[in-house]
């Protein structure tokens, strides 16, 4: 089936609320590829992928951080950075 949109000012395009409830990829915020040529455009859903977070090394780093002693070793160096922002 064909239907009919216009492009406006900004290039921007209205998808037509058929097309958008025939292709259930295609919502708000989704992330789409173009491709183009001379004669066509073609819409495709884009997959991102999504790095998975290694939240023990996260907290390891964290721990080990908070770990730090000041030079003069006498209190944590988190406790210092925040003594010393509280000066300034």
């Amino acid at each position: 089936m064909t239907y009919t949109a216009t492009i406006r000012q900004r290039g921007q395009l209205t998808i037509p609320d058929q097309v958008r409830e025939m292709l259930g990829w295609l919502q708000t915020g989704a992330v789409v590829g173009i491709e183009a040529d001379k004669d066509e455009v073609r819409i495709k859903p884009k997959i991102i992928s999504r790095k998975q977070t290694d939240w023990d090394k996260i907290w390891r780093t964290i721990k080990l951080t908070r770990s730090f002693k000041s030079q003069g070793g006498d209190i944590p160096a988190s406790q210092f950075i925040i003594e010393d922002r509280q000066r300034h």
